[in-house]
């Protein structure tokens, strides 16, 4: 009877150690936008098995692994310094389960269009360009992401300056002249 005792528990052992955990992994975010300049995404991942994790050359993944658990990783995105925006990868993997963290970058903002005008309300042109990305500044303090259409409502009457920053426009278009004096795209 021992022999059968001894016989069961030793088959309960090994078919206990032979069982294996499916893999699962999670991550806090899926998706990052990061400013031209660079810059660093937290992500905490959580697995119930050892995981890996690897970047595009631009990306770098402050902790490459990590066990069963939860744990926060830093990813540091370098500069953009192209001209046009650049989305990457960060690829987390725990056995066959595969997550990514999807990253976009604009380019620096290299290009600048001056508009002066003398107008109550200003709507920006609109620029056209492959990865274009721009932000406004209608002055009063005012600093906007660019997208077509954007109007500015002025707070009082009398000259006011925009200047749009951007990168990748190839041009624009003002739908009309009437009350601005000056444009200055020298640096467009």
């Amino acid at each position: 009877m021992k022999k059968y005792i001894s016989l069961f528990l030793l088959s309960f052992v090994l078919l206990t150690a032979c069982e294996q955990e499916d893999p699962e992994l999670s991550l806090s975010v899926s998706q990052a936008t990061v400013p031209p300049e660079g810059g660093t995404v937290s992500v905490m991942v959580s697995s119930n098995v050892s995981w890996t994790a690897t970047g595009d050359p631009w990306i770098s993944v402050g902790t490459p692994s990590g066990s069963k658990g939860t744990t926060t990783v830093q990813v540091t995105v370098a500069a953009n310094t192209g001209t046009s925006s650049r989305k990457g990868n960060v690829s987390f993997s725990a056995g066959t389960i595969k997550r990514n963290l999807v990253v976009t970058q604009a380019p620096p903002l290299s290009q600048q269009l001056t508009i002066v005008h003398n107008l109550n309300s200003f709507t920006v042109p609109t620029i056209l360009g492959t990865g274009m990305s721009a932000r406004v500044d209608f002055g009063e303090g005012e600093k906007k992401e660019y997208v077509p259409g954007l109007k500015w409502d002025y707070s009082s009457a009398g000259t006011h300056k925009v200047v749009i920053e951007s990168a990748g426009g190839t041009s624009f278009t003002l739908e009309s002249i009437a009350g601005v004096s000056a444009i200055d795209m020298s640096a467009f």
